[in-house]
């Protein structure tokens, strides 16, 4: 149980790009193409990564247009900041549910990843639910008012141990100011869906500091990571 309750922490500015390949099991076509295709649009999301990082640099008023034609599956993701590319593969061109980072651009394989918001009966709460083929995170969904930190991750499911461990205390504090645990503010999923490669949970604080909390589960992992941004 000490893999399904392990939480990486990692302080993060902003993801601008996402590239995605997805492999799944079925007879060799020609992965030369595929490989391609991949490249292609790695260069893509790099050039778009670039323009956004020199509009930053310029500052206020700084506009750049970028055009380009493309047949690849790219899709706007304003929820992640993201721009995706995904595309299915019927040969591993990577190992499977695996991920890698590359500047800004982050490749993940496989996609066992459902982001759901499932309502509550009567007077119980919503649950925002991530879940994949190893493990099933469960959110309090917050609409608006008060928001306590220690109590966002309701309970976690190891599903290969068939094992449910609830969570006493998920605080998030900063600067050893314990006050910030608590404020008002919302949760909410990204990006809804089935069959994703990832689910991202957001929640908005509100309160001596104002942050904002990104839970992730990725495909194939059995943790979920934890992304603090934009404190202030």
């Amino acid at each position: 149980m000490e893999s399904i309750l392990s939480v990486v922490v990692l302080i993060m500015i902003a993801v601008i790009s996402i590239g995605i390949a997805l492999s799944i099991g079925r007879p060799i076509i020609d992965g030369t193409v595929k490989t391609a295709d991949i490249k292609n649009a790695q260069d893509d999301l790099q050039t778009i990564d670039d323009y956004i990082r020199n509009v930053v640099r310029e500052g206020k008023d700084a506009v750049r247009i970028f055009k380009f034609s493309s047949p690849k599956d790219f899709k706007s993701v304003p929820g992640e900041d993201a721009i995706q590319f995904s595309s299915l593969s019927s040969i591993q061109i990577v190992e499977y549910f695996t991920r890698s980072i590359s500047g800004n651009i982050v490749f993940i394989s496989g996609n066992d990843v459902n982001c759901v918001q499932k309502d509550g009966n009567g007077d119980d709460v919503d649950d925002l639910v991530a879940e994949n083929s190893r493990i099933t995170a469960v959110f309090k969904k917050v609409s608006s008012g008060t928001l306590k930190t220690d109590l966002l991750i309701t309970r976690l499911v190891d599903k290969t141990n068939n094992v449910t461990v609830f969570i006493g205390n998920s605080s998030v504090v900063i600067n050893e100011d314990y006050s910030t645990a608590t404020g008002t503010g919302y949760t909410e999923i990204s990006n809804a869906g089935t069959n994703l490669p990832v689910c991202q949970i957001h929640a908005f604080v509100n309160s001596t500091l104002d942050y904002d909390i990104y839970y992730k589960l990725y495909a194939g992992a059995d943790f979920i990571v934890m992304e603090v941004r934009n404190i202030g």
